[in-house]
């Protein structure tokens, strides 16, 4: 049977009411607790949105932290028909007309075809490659033929040729590809003896002849195993593709990147803007005035006007047209100011940056005191999580 009640029936009192307000007055406490927790971690969640942005300003510091990274240069060709090209640090800025005359290409033979790669129908007999002597035994097939003469092609007297299968497709398709290790090696290839396979004899002819590259730079002749050339051009590689037609030349010119560099440090400002304009949206969020990130805000900002000291011209990123906003903090760069900088006295923005003998560049006094707070132990974060994930675990 179920029960009735009658509340506040006999005394007049509207016990159910007294009874949902004394409940209430009990729940306050877990009540204050649970509210306490959400801010714990609500506040966690917004120090790491802060990590995450201060490690990438890391990440844009990184980027130019090195003469690689700070002085890069571009090479740009007429036509990228005969070959394309890349430029690194260590480019100097330069025109230059190249005309490929010959593409490098390694030696390679064929042998005949056969109907079958594994058919074990060959007799015995020997192949020669470079005066080395394979045996071949009664019932070998094309492939372990193959793979004898791969295995010959090891250790302190390698053949220099690697063998490969290949199949046409007609009806005896299947054929031995010797392929030289380098532009630079020839080889010579014969079978003897009984190496057969229903009456056809094991032959190799020749399809491509072994062939070095050959460009000429501003007249000069140079020579290379490959087609990748690297050291003609100071910092310049080249990849070649085609030949020229006989005494046509394309042009080159190696520049500093001043798009590439601006778009770094644009990475930079925009890195930095992000976090000042993150701290100052914790505006009445209860952790506003938190010493963590209004300690970092200080300390980035007098790295910004800190001197690096040393014998370049430029001494403060004021010098090459970083300024900031009285109002809110953040930073630009002034394109023309900076380019100035960038494309006439390139030395001394390296030493600003990069630094010299015993003395710190800026991008050097950002990346230490980046990663001292983005540290996995003792980093801002990483703290206020330790302490927040012991008062959750106390609330709990």
């Amino acid at each position: 049977m179920a029960s009735i009640t009658f509340g506040g029936l006999a005394s007049g009192l509207d016990t159910n009411t007294i009874i949902d307000e004394l409940m209430g007055l009990e729940r306050q406490p877990i009540e204050r607790l649970e509210k306490d927790r959400s801010y714990l971690n609500t506040r966690l969640s917004a120090f790491s949105s802060f990590e995450d942005k201060l490690k990438g300003l890391l990440s844009s510091v990184q980027d130019l932290d090195t003469a690689k990274e700070l002085r890069s240069y571009t090479a740009t060709a007429a036509s990228e028909e005969f070959f394309t090209l890349s430029a690194d640090s260590t480019a100097s800025a330069g025109s230059y007309d190249i005309e490929v005359i010959d593409l490098a290409q390694v030696q390679k033979d064929v042998s005949v075809g056969y109907a079958s790669a594994s058919e074990s129908s060959f007799g015995a007999g020997t192949i020669s490659i470079n005066s080395e002597d394979i045996t071949v035994d009664d019932g070998d097939s094309l492939a372990t033929i193959v793979e004898k003469i791969n295995a010959a092609n090891t250790g302190a007297s390698a053949t220099g040729v690697s063998a490969a299968l290949i199949d046409d497709g007609t009806a005896e398709g299947y054929r031995i590809v010797l392929t030289g290790e380098d532009a630079s090696t020839t080889f010579s290839a014969s079978a003897t003896g009984g190496v057969k396979s229903d009456g056809t004899k094991l032959t190799f002819s020749n399809t491509q002849n072994a062939q070095q590259a050959e460009v000429k730079i501003d007249g000069i002749t140079i020579v290379s195993d490959n087609n990748t050339i690297t050291g003609a051009i100071p910092g310049v590689t080249l990849n070649l593709l085609k030949e020229n037609d006989k005494n046509d030349t394309t042009h080159v010119g190696v520049d500093i990147d001043s798009e590439g560099i601006k778009e770094k440090f644009d990475a930079f400002v925009s890195a930095y803007n992000e976090i000042i304009t993150f701290i100052a949206a914790q505006e009445n969020t209860g952790w506003e005035t938190d010493s963590g990130m209004h300690s970092a805000k200080r300390r980035m900002q007098n790295l910004l006007v800190t001197s690096v000291g040393g014998t370049g011209n430029y001494q403060y990123l004021v010098d090459i047209g970083f300024e900031t906003d009285e109002n809110d903090g953040t930073i630009k760069l002034d394109s023309t100011k900076f380019n100035d900088a960038m494309n006439n006295d390139m030395e001394s923005l390296e030493k600003l940056f990069l630094g010299e003998t015993g003395v710190e560049g800026i991008a050097t006094k950002f990346t230490d005191y980046l990663e001292s707070i983005t540290d996995s132990i003792d980093g801002i974060y990483a703290s206020k999580k330790t302490s927040t994930d012991s008062q959750v675990r106390s609330i709990d």
